[in-house]
């Protein structure tokens, strides 16, 4: 398999020293996967075998008490014939049929809390569908009974989720429900919609006081680091690097993995030179200014 931009040959290379196994991308060693990644991210919590973790992180983050969890499929027709299809990252129910639509986001979209809406939206369009089906079969009518919904977004970027105007579950997570203007009243269709925001997480290790301080610490910074820290040992989130460990991957999990990174460095790389590009010209600008008066 090759990169067909830069033609780097994707290897999955793995490297042990001291008796742990690292994963070399691009001249970099890494013994576990970028969770803030999307295929990372799908490919350690969106995969059977990985529910009693992503359970644990779901009750932790959103206060539920999910007792069992089971992956669905995470395409998704658009509304109408004439849109295309949309992909979420993981998406699951749990036991009572509550769904949970979960994303990672690392780069900015202007209207991506709009985006997390249409989402909400096309889950229920799919238990609409399911429910009237049901409905046919038990020859009734089907009473538009959603079971809730949760659309949950980890924000890896500078947002606007900190002085936003919702619901504050903690000081990183924002909770929205449809509700009255005047009264506060929650309509009760049960949509909620979540925003984590991972980018305004600046904790240090020494810093966490709480578990849930932890699983974004982990999250976050889990890439960067050689061992699961000694304090986490033990708690609800240690499974977590454990499914995180690229030796412990396939093959062909660690090579899309690499490609990931790979294409994010292409892109950042990108960027810097068109925002160095860009001010040389602004600079060239300024002179010839200065230079007429």
């Amino acid at each position: 398999m090759e990169d067909k931009k830069s033609k780097t040959p994707l290897q999955g290379r793995l490297i042990e020293i001291d008796g742990v196994q690292y994963q070399l991308i691009e001249g970099k060693l890494y013994r576990y996967a970028n969770l803030t990644m999307d295929k990372a991210f799908k490919i350690v919590l969106g995969r059977v075998g990985s529910e009693e973790v992503l359970k644990r992180l779901l009750n932790r983050m959103l206060g539920t008490c999910i007792v069992r969890l089971q992956y669905r499929n995470t395409e998704y027709p658009g509304l109408t014939e004439e849109e295309s299809s949309s992909r979420f990252d993981v998406y699951c129910e749990d036991e009572t049929g509550n769904c949970f639509e979960i994303e990672m986001q690392n780069w900015s979209q202007r209207y991506f809390n709009k985006r997390a809406v249409y989402y909400s939206a096309l889950v229920m369009h799919d238990q609409a569908e399911k429910a009237r089906q049901e409905a046919r079969r038990k020859k009734i009518e089907w009473d538009y009974g959603f079971k809730p919904l949760y659309v949950v977004s980890f924000l890896n970027y500078r947002n606007w989720t900190s002085e936003s105007l919702g619901e504050k579950r903690s000081e990183f997570i924002s909770l929205y429900r449809y509700r009255d203007v005047e009264t506060g009243e929650e309509l009760g269709d049960g949509t909620n919609i979540v925003f984590i925001d991972l980018y305004g997480f600046k904790k240090t290790l020494e810093d966490c006081e709480s578990l849930e301080d932890f699983w974004m610490y982990s999250i976050k910074n889990m890439f960067i680091l050689n061992s699961c820290p000694e304090i986490v040992r033990g708690t609800e989130i240690e499974e977590l690097f454990r499914l995180s460990e690229l030796a412990k991957m396939s093959l062909e999990q660690r090579i899309k993995i690499e490609e990931e990174v790979m294409t994010q460095n292409d892109i950042r790389n990108s960027i810097a030179e068109q925002l160095e590009d860009a001010k040389k010209e602004l600079e060239k600008a300024k002179e010839n200014l200065a230079s007429k008066f």
